[in-house]
């Protein structure tokens, strides 16, 4: 079931990404100065929806449910709750689920709390960061998808990698993530504004605060 529902939401972002693209390339020829609000709504679901795929996957982890093979490969019943949930990223194909979340939360957050900028510069933004969301999502689907079923089903799981099993090493791979992911939004910004002609000062401005979350993650994580 948590393999049926996991497959389901990742195809399910695909479709809401290409939406938010399609919409804001729509957005881009209209001469007003307001973003519609359709695309805060597709992007509200759209984070909303890679969140519960990535609790769908801590589940298994908790659950223990090793018909899916990234749990068999990275988890065993008897490890403590903590390492049960490091597990979900202590992986390959858990990863680079973790990443597409930061990806889509931080063009949410971009979306939300840059109103002051022009529309061209932020829709542009949004658009670079949705094509790399559909990137990944597609990677995840057809070459590493944590959602894949082992048959038959086996009795007992491989366990964490054991470099892993400590508090400060379990978490750091997220602050990392949180630290390098966070950085695409303002590649995005930044592709956005050589297209627009966005001028030097203001685009600094724009990311900075970005630039400073992302940099404070990648501290922690170190």
């Amino acid at each position: 079931m948590l393999s049926n529902l996991g497959n389901l939401l990742l195809f399910s972002n695909i479709f809401f990404s290409l939406l938010i693209i399609y919409f804001a390339l729509k957005c881009l020829k209209k001469s007003n100065k307001l973003i519609p609000k359709i695309i805060y709504q597709i992007s509200t679901i759209q984070t909303t929806l890679i969140i519960i795929c990535f609790f769908s996957l801590i589940a298994g982890f908790i659950v223990s449910d090793f018909s899916l093979i990234t749990v068999y490969q990275n988890s065993h019943s008897l490890k403590p709750l903590f390492y049960k949930i490091a597990g979900t990223w202590g992986n390959h194909e858990g990863s680079l689920l973790l990443w597409v979340i930061i990806l889509t939360i931080f063009s949410f957050l971009f979306l939300v709390f840059t109103r002051k900028h022009p529309k061209e510069f932020r829709i542009l933004t949004l658009v670079i960061q949705n094509i790399l969301i559909v990137g990944f999502l597609f990677f995840i689907l057809f070459n590493s998808n944590p959602f894949s079923i082992v048959s038959p089903i086996p009795k007992e799981g491989l366990g964490l990698n054991p470099i892993l099993q400590d508090p400060a090493l379990a978490i750091h791979p997220p602050l990392l993530y949180l630290g390098f992911v966070g950085s695409s939004i303002y590649f995005s910004a930044a592709m956005a504004s050589l297209i627009t002609n966005y001028s030097q000062t203001e685009f600094a401005y724009s990311i900075k605060n970005w630039v400073l979350i992302s940099w404070c993650f990648q501290t922690l994580g170190i």
